[in-house]
């Protein structure tokens, strides 16, 4: 498993920050073109296109999970 994998793993479910949404964007131009082989374009490619297009489901999710455990500690 990859860093990437579990990054996007935790996005999809929404336990991560808001800020690993960039974070992660910027890495995969870091890979993009920068790699020997092509499966680092491979692997960056899908993950651009899902913050390009989703970007507002992910911080949406993001944010509900962050609300529901404010309300699991204020209970």
């Amino acid at each position: 498993m990859g860093w990437l994998w579990m990054i996007m793993e935790r996005m999809k479910v929404g336990n991560a920050k808001l800020e690993e949404i960039d974070m992660v964007q910027e890495v995969t131009k870091q890979i993009e073109g920068y790699t020997i082989c092509a499966l680092g374009d491979a692997a960056a490619w899908p993950v651009q296109g899902l913050i390009r297009h989703f970007r507002p489901e992910l911080e949406r999710r993001i944010r509900e999970r962050a609300e529901r455990e404010l309300m699991q500690v204020a209970a």
